[in-house]
């Protein structure tokens, strides 16, 4: 008896999936999880990979390149490149790792002309790196145009001990984020200047699609009501941001609206 071509072909195609099939689950199953903060307290590091580390954190849990470019001017920050080398000629008297480590732990310090200080400390939420992952990040800025000397002494003990043990504990607004996404298109008219997530507005103003993940919510709350008393972000016109928010939105509003900011990561 003959068999139909139908029937081999079919045949044929139900080996060759079995076949994919057990070759698939004979290898190992890679299980995800969230990455694990970085201690380097007590281990024998070198430089390099010190700088190493500062550069993954620099791309990655600092959130650094959000505002900061390496040899680019950023809309937000100043360009790093060349820091390790610019940075200890800023302030008078204070060391290229000083000044890098101040502008971390202490960003409105200093604020370089043109920029307004809207910097967080990055070792306080929304950032909160602990101090093995500070001391790597001022290895990697040094490491730009400087010499990298920076040991794990010249690191307050202090530093990151707010968010010990793991991610910054989460800010809870009372607010409707859903509320304040019609909010933020309809009575704020915010995408009349800003675009944020999935919505496309105009590029007047900064986009504020990851703005919970490098501003604090004192900032974004202060922001809608004293926008000017916050500063201007570099590279975007002064003064277009309306001043009466306090006025033009309910509280319940307001409440929504940064609720809705918050959730923009």
């Amino acid at each position: 008896m003959r068999i139909p071509v139908v029937v081999k072909v079919g045949a044929f195609a139900v080996l060759v999936m079995a076949a994919y099939s057990g070759f698939a689950n004979s290898i190992p199953q890679i299980e995800s999880k969230p990455p694990q903060e970085l201690s380097l307290e007590g281990g024998n590091v070198t430089p390099a990979q010190l700088v190493k580390a500062g550069e993954e954190i620099y791309k990655t849990k600092g959130t650094c390149e959000i505002c900061h470019r390496i040899g680019q001017k950023g809309t937000r920050a100043p360009d790093l490149a060349g820091i390790g080398a610019r940075a200890g000629k800023t302030k008078p008297g204070m060391s290229a790792k000083a000044y890098i480590l101040e502008s971390l732990l202490q960003p409105q310090a200093y604020v370089v002309e043109g920029y307004p200080p809207i910097m967080p400390a990055v070792d306080k939420p929304p950032i909160a790196l602990n101090r093995s992952e500070v001391w790597a990040l001022v290895a990697f800025l040094e490491s730009l145009g400087g010499t990298v000397d920076v040991t794990l002494n010249d690191i307050p003990a202090t530093v990151g001990a707010g968010g010990a043990g793991g991610a910054a504990a989460e800010i809870k607004v009372p607010g409707d984020p859903k509320a304040g996404k019609a909010v933020f298109m309809g009575k704020g008219t915010c995408l009349a200047c800003h675009k944020a997530g999935d919505i496309p507005g105009a590029p007047v103003g900064p986009d504020l699609s990851q703005i919970a993940k490098i501003q604090t919510p004192d900032y974004i709350m202060k922001k809608i009501l004293d926008p000017k008393g916050s500063g201007t972000v570099a590279n975007f016109p002064p003064g277009v941001m309306p001043q009466d928010f306090g006025t033009r939105l309910s509280a319940k509003e307001y409440v929504d609206l940064v609720a809705f900011l918050l959730t923009l990561k």
